[in-house]
């Protein structure tokens, strides 16, 4: 089952660091390879083409993963948060019992986070900001918009107190978008049932549209995308400018303009993300 969950986000930047620089080699090896030819080769054609897409992407999942690390380290500072606690060893061994029961039930119950397959001696920690649940090593980002979203939260009542959002993921694949419903339970700690309960009911209000947990989420995405693309599109032009100045050539790419095609590339998938974020910023915000 794919989950929604992110962990250790340090570890993903550095592997979004080296494809990048791979990306961006590869396509350095294919334009030393066409000048030294003198016209674009299959090889080198080979080169560029498969390479352009992840040196775009590369960096924009290098600063998200980068951002998850700060995201990570606030949490755990004590930032905006709304609910700690420690669950036990034994009581995390009866919310796997449990939680093994109920994903049996069917797959719209599934838990989006799993329980580990060693209980730790200590434990583990759930800590719950205003938009997000860190439990474990597992980040959750809760929003009422997104890929991944709930729709609802309340407690599980019974020996061991669970936290439960039914949640919605959408995927998207060559037919189109696929929505799975779910669950993301989360366990509470016995000695934590009043501070659970002030999660559950802020969560609530997250859902009916009654809380605006992270205003500036999205905001902030709009205000990069914004930023982002006119550079993109300045790189593209000076990649025009220089082909214009050096001449047009007839044989294949040329460092010119492979600038023109990254930039244009990069400037328009900005653009969509701000867009996206906007919507989406739109769509927070609008009460029932």
């Amino acid at each position: 089952m794919f989950s929604a969950g992110i962990r250790n986000p340090g570890r993903s930047f550095l592997i979004c660091v080296a494809i990048t620089l791979a990306a961006l080699g590869s396509i350095a090896w294919g334009v030393i390879e066409m000048q030294m030819a003198g016209q674009e080769t299959l090889s080198s054609g080979l080169k560029i083409g498969f390479a352009i897409l992840p040196a775009i992407i590369g960096p924009l999942m290098a600063w998200n993963f980068w951002w998850g690390t700060k995201v990570f380290a606030s949490i755990r500072r004590g930032e905006n948060v709304i609910g700690r606690w420690t669950v036990t060893a034994a009581e995390l061994a009866e919310f796997a019992d449990i939680d093994k029961v109920r994903s049996a039930q069917g797959s719209d119950v599934l838990n989006e986070w799993s329980p580990p397959r060693e209980t730790p001696s200590s434990g583990i920690e759930v800590i719950f900001a205003k938009d997000a649940v860190l439990v474990g090593d597992t980040y959750f980002a809760l929003s009422i918009t997104g890929p991944f979203r709930f729709t609802s939260v309340r407690m599980l009542s019974g020996s061991q107190q669970t936290i439960a959002f039914q949640a919605l993921l959408t995927l998207a694949n060559r037919f189109g978008a696929r929505t799975m419903a779910g669950e993301l339970r989360i366990p509470v700690s016995r000695a934590a049932s009043a501070e659970a309960g002030k999660v559950v009911t802020h969560f609530a209000g997250v859902a009916a549209r009654e809380i605006v947990a992270n205003p500036d989420f999205y905001r902030s995405r709009i205000r990069f995308g914004l930023l982002a693309a006119p550079v993109c599109f300045a790189v593209a032009a000076l990649g025009f400018v220089l082909r214009s100045i050096l001449g047009w050539s007839e044989d294949g790419l040329d460092p010119a303009t492979l600038l023109t095609i990254i930039g244009l590339i990069a400037g328009f998938t900005a653009l969509v993300l701000a867009l996206a974020a906007k919507l989406l910023d739109n769509a927070q915000r609008r009460k029932r």
